[in-house]
């Protein structure tokens, strides 16, 4: 029965994310750029503040404009992070842990990134670009590498707690 509400939560959630990253992928390309453009300009508002910078509008625009692509790209890399590791928790339902699970997630990733790119060309203003399919993928990849290191260390640190515990307990 836990197993059963484990994969219909974990693929529940993944196929949210999905319909998350689809729905900012039905964005037009007008609505998409205002949305990430006011997000850079947030950015460079809080940067004045926190180091108590006094720029002109047009300088705070011009820094907008020029972290405005990055910021995005970020996003992307950071939306199929969570989306890897999302696969990754629902596939570790049906299967062990190991490299094929870490595999399978990346090119579930790597597919949906695919699709979503081609999804784009239907998009007013927008265009599916190969490069995206790669980035996209990168932030997959970093993100299944940040959980394995995570579970690593988790593992490592549980071990030592063992070790430690069992010796206390022989004394």
């Amino acid at each position: 029965m836990k197993k059963l509400f484990y994969r219909i939560v974990t693929g529940l959630l993944l196929a949210g994310w999905m319909c998350i990253i689809f729905r900012f992928s039905a964005q037009p390309a007008v609505e998409s750029e205002q949305v990430s453009g006011s997000v850079s300009y947030r950015m460079v508002e809080v940067y004045c503040e926190m180091f108590h910078k006094e720029l002109t509008q047009s300088r705070m625009d011009a820094l907008a404009g020029a972290i405005d692509y990055p910021i995005r790209k970020a996003a992307h890399m950071t939306e199929y992070a969570a989306m890897g590791i999302l696969a990754f928790a629902f596939l570790a339902g049906y299967m062990q842990k190991n490299a094929k699970t870490y595999l399978t997630a990346l090119l579930i990733a790597a597919l949906y990134a695919t699709s979503d790119e081609i999804h784009q060309l239907f998009v007013p203003g927008r265009a599916g670009k190969f490069t995206d399919v790669c980035i996209d993928t990168m932030g997959a990849l970093l993100g299944l590498l940040a959980l394995f290191l995570l579970q690593k260390l988790w593992e490592r640190i549980a071990k030592r707690r063992s070790l430690h515990y069992n010796k206390s307990i022989l004394k």
